[in-house]
């Protein structure tokens, strides 16, 4: 077998990156974009959390990558998301009873899908029955903390890993029972979602005010202690508080024309803020990040996410990765810190024999060539000289050719369309 050989003088060497909260199947074409956006960053491992597509057709892809008949990072499918009637998002595995869920997580384990996500409308019987059912089948439970669920009830369930931070900072709030509990009747009583959501959003105040230290320090204390891991999506701040590139931005020219068009359109999210919740975003945001501090310093294994999507405004594939750490180390984490997250904590979890975020004969080739050391400053991953991914090579003129044909291919597609 011939041996490939790469200059390396005065470079640094480290583990592929992983993106352990993405959505690369919204919409049909998004994988055309997103698998180079990718690898362009550096990103050479992503988990899927949430899809449009038919699994079997995620798995075809998932093969191509495998076989080195597609260009693209290690892709794996945790999509399988569960919600009560009528579901949050089209697509999504609904579950209403106990008996219900118990019968979704057989289907999920059939078709072959890496793990059970809870999502946020479910009930607590039903929710733990989807718990429960899980562990039978050998499944990791991931996901949503559901609004009607309080974390310590998720904690004590086993769920393995959460999504997104702001359930932890409301479990610090001394108010946490009561905000889960005006949820709970709302749903009861058949409130609309966009109410719900309203209603959801007036906790940003409760929290502000019932935030409590000693309180979080006893709370990471316990998901430390459970092992229980947090896909944080810090980034996803950026996208409500209007923190959007310019149009002309190199991440905005690679995106399709109707991707970017959309961005522009009238956003539900948005549409739910209030003016109150508007005035407290700072301060909201501000929180999050120290408790997201307390918690790393307390042991919560943290693993890097962006949810990058084209469902979602102004979180890019692969460069909004790259922000997350940025956001981790403003946030009070060192670089290695932030790494750690990103390079070595997501393949363990994911229980990769072959990936463990260390360089070793034998192990999966995602790697990355640096200019300058990591450990000083992250911006060296914003140009990475080299990109190993399967074993493949991108020095940075092909990883330049890929930027180039993304935006090329964006000018022609909208030149068709005019």
């Amino acid at each position: 077998m011939e041996i490939q050989r790469i200059d390396g003088s005065g470079a640094f060497l480290i583990p592929g990156l992983w993106d352990s909260h993405v959505h690369i199947f919204s919409s049909p074409t998004e994988p055309e974009t997103a698998l180079p956006l990718y690898l362009i960053n550096g990103v050479t491992g992503i988990r899927d959390m949430g899809a449009l597509w038919p699994i079997e057709e995620q798995q075809a892809l998932q093969a191509q990558i495998e076989a080195g008949e597609v260009l693209g990072p290690h892709l794996i499918l945790a999509g399988a998301w569960v919600d009560a009637s009528p579901g949050s998002w089209p697509g999504m595995f609904l579950a209403d009873t106990p008996d219900e869920a118990r019968a979704v997580v057989d289907r999920i384990a059939q078709e072959g899908w890496a793990a059970v996500k809870s999502y946020s409308m479910l009930d607590t019987p039903t929710y733990l029955a989807l718990a429960e059912a899980a562990e039978e089948h050998g499944l990791p439970f991931v996901g949503h903390i559901p609004e009607q669920i309080e974390l310590g009830t998720a904690i004590a369930a086993g769920q393995d890993g959460m999504e997104h931070f702001g359930r932890v900072t409301k479990a610090c709030a001394t108010r946490e029972a009561e905000m889960v509990g005006e949820i709970r009747d709302a749903l009861l009583h058949g409130m609309d979602l966009q109410a719900i959501m309203a209603r959801m959003a007036g906790h940003n105040r409760i929290i502000l005010d019932t935030w409590d230290e000693m309180l979080c320090e006893d709370v990471l204390a316990q998901m430390a202690e459970a092992g229980m891991h947090v896909s944080p999506t810090l980034v996803v701040a950026d996208f409500y508080t209007g923190n959007w590139p310019e149009p002309d931005a190199p991440r905005m020219r690679m995106l399709p024309a109707e991707v970017r068009a959309g961005w522009d359109r009238p956003d539900f999210r948005l549409e739910a803020m209030t003016d109150e919740v508007r005035a407290l975003a700072d301060a909201s945001i501000a929180l999050d990040r120290r408790t997201f501090a307390m918690a790393h310093a307390a042991g919560v294994p943290i693993l890097a996410s962006s949810d990058a999507s084209f469902a979602n405004p102004y979180l890019f594939h692969g460069f909004s990765l790259l922000d997350e750490l940025d956001i981790y180390v403003a946030a009070g984490l060192t670089p290695q810190e932030a790494l750690f997250a990103a390079t070595v904590a997501p393949p363990r979890f994911f229980g990769l024999s072959d990936q463990d975020g260390t360089i070793t004969v034998g192990g999966r080739a995602d790697l990355l060539l640096l200019d300058a050391n990591p450990l000083d400053s992250l911006a060296t991953l914003r140009k990475p000289r080299t990109v190993i991914a399967g074993g493949r090579v991108l020095d940075r003129a092909a990883l330049d050719a890929m930027e180039a044909e993304l935006i090329a291919g964006a000018v022609r597609a909208h030149g068709r369309s005019r």
